[in-house]
């Protein structure tokens, strides 16, 4: 079996996620983590912490981990008593750039080759290292421009500023004062090696693709509430979306995205709205938008695709026209 041998399988999260017929880490995650550990198996690095198209290994639990500066990492016991610890939230590695690579410059360089490398890929900072595990600080614009300005003699080595290191599996949000603070983290990966650099931009451009979709979804619920209660009775909508009286709904309030499904794919109602649109090709849309409504509200780290983002936009945009 390749998992206990020195060439385990690699496959990407996607591709493993796969397997199980999961586009993303929604509800089904738990489910596939439990299937791995009855076949003895997990991931390293841990397929919740990376991107999706992070490639990971599929190693046993019981395997030996080769240390990488004293430092092992974790494997999960599928024996073990202990209660399963709450893995829920983002990690660093979530994000694209904190895996990705990383330009970096050795102690012996010079002005010249940071500002051309700057330069050259828009960077603002670079790191310093000697070799892969061994970070020595960072040279930023700042730390170039204060060096030169404190001794116009300066050596490249002047201008080598302390530079945060975090490891890929660490919460993000423990990790946010020291963006504030810094502007940029170094990453660590699973054998602890520098893999990746971390900036305020790249954290600001991840909750901001998890926000639009939440307030897309926001704006749709209101628009989808304030058509169906301006054009049926509440009785009439009750009857299509609670006939037994089970939810005791009472109020437009309590309608759910799937209650508006159910009371605009009835023919009747339908036809009260006098829409100009294909009933079938909506509702067909609209559940779509409801299963993507049904993964964002679960808080699924990984960001929708864009189609999915693109399909809210253009919902929202035809149904203003009926709102009007």
């Amino acid at each position: 079996m390749r998992a206990d041998a020195n060439d385990p399988e690699e496959v990407s999260v996607r591709e493993l996620l796969s397997l199980w017929g999961a586009k993303g880490r929604g509800d089904q995650i738990s489910g596939i983590e439990a299937d791995l550990a009855n076949h003895g198996l997990v991931t390293r690095p841990s397929f919740r912490k990376v991107t999706l198209d992070s490639t990971v290994h599929l190693i046993t639990a019981s395997q030996e981990v080769p240390e990488e500066n004293n430092q092992v990492a974790e494997v999960v016991s599928v024996d073990s008593d202990e209660p399963e610890e709450l893995n829920v939230g983002l990690t660093v590695g979530n994000l694209p750039s904190a895996l990705g690579g990383v330009f970096s410059l050795s102690p012996t360089a010079t002005f010249e080759q940071a500002v051309t490398m700057m330069l050259l890929n828009d960077y603002s900072q670079l790191a310093v290292l000697s070799g892969s595990h061994t970070l020595r600080g960072a040279v930023t614009w700042k730390s170039i421009a204060q060096a030169r300005h404190a001794k116009p003699s300066a050596s490249f080595g002047d201008a080598i500023t302390f530079a945060h290191e975090v490891r890929y599996d660490r919460d993000l949000i423990d990790v946010l004062p020291i963006l504030e603070a810094s502007n940029f983290v170094f990453v660590r990966d699973e054998n602890n090696a520098i893999a990746g650099i971390v900036t305020t931009a790249d954290v600001v451009h991840a909750y901001g693709e998890m926000a639009t979709p939440f307030f897309l979804i926001g704006e749709l619920d209101q628009s989808l509430r304030w058509i169906i209660s301006r054009t049926f009775e509440i009785d009439d909508v009750i009857r299509l979306c609670d006939p037994k009286g089970s939810r005791r709904i009472e109020s437009f309030d309590q309608l759910t995205m799937g209650d508006y499904k159910r009371a605009l794919e009835n023919p009747e109602a339908w036809a009260k709205l006098d829409w100009p649109l294909d009933r079938a090709t909506f509702i067909n849309r609209l559940d779509e938008v409801r299963e993507i409504r049904n993964d964002v509200m679960h808080f699924n780290p990984d960001s929708l695709p864009k189609d999915a983002v693109d399909k809210l936009r253009n919902i929202n945009k035809l149904l203003r026209e009926y709102c009007e």
